[in-house]
């Protein structure tokens, strides 16, 4: 009971701090956090991208790429998610190379499932039918909501206890 409720802690402490850093970062503060996923939305999209400090990552075609589009919640949510389900707090030493790595795993997550939003998103809005059902910002929040479920739901299902043993020597 009482490693369930530091676990807890130290997530909620950890969504509390990162969503703090995040909501007061600048868009030029977040500029190496986008970039990864701008090269494979330029090769889905076949739009270019090009960086403007008071924007973000502008194309010739009107589409923008700013904080609000840069995954930061979702990598938050990704990363306390795996934190809680793997992290052990059994030695220092273990915890912290596991914090590591489940750090750079959800910011890689993150890119993929952004990356994903986004061009899944630029793909909706090209199609005219859409806007006949649909506002495509309300299309893009939507879609964004769904695909980030979707993801964390099948992470949780590979991650479940029937499919991962963790070995203890």
């Amino acid at each position: 009971m009482k490693k369930l409720a530091f676990k807890t802690g130290f997530v909620l402490g950890l969504i509390l701090s990162l969503k703090a850093i995040y909501s007061v970062a600048s868009l030029a503060m977040l500029k190496w956090f986008m970039y990864p996923m701008i090269p494979l939305v330029e090769l889905f999209t076949k739009n270019t991208f090009t960086w403007i400090p008071e924007v973000g990552f502008s194309s010739p075609a009107g589409i923008i790429i700013e904080k609000s589009c840069a995954g930061g919640n979702f990598f938050i949510i990704c990363l306390a998610f795996l934190c809680f389900k793997l992290c052990q707090f059994e030695n220092i030493k273990k915890t912290i190379l596991r914090f590591l790595f489940l750090t750079i795993g959800s910011y890689f997550i993150m890119i993929i499932a952004n990356t994903a939003r986004i061009i899944s998103a630029i793909k909706l809005a090209s199609q005219e039918w859409t806007h006949q059902f649909v506002d495509p910002k309300t299309a893009h929040l939507v879609l964004g909501s769904i695909l980030y479920i979707f993801i964390l739901l099948v992470i949780n299902h590979f991650i479940s206890q029937k499919h991962v043993t963790i070995q203890t020597t």
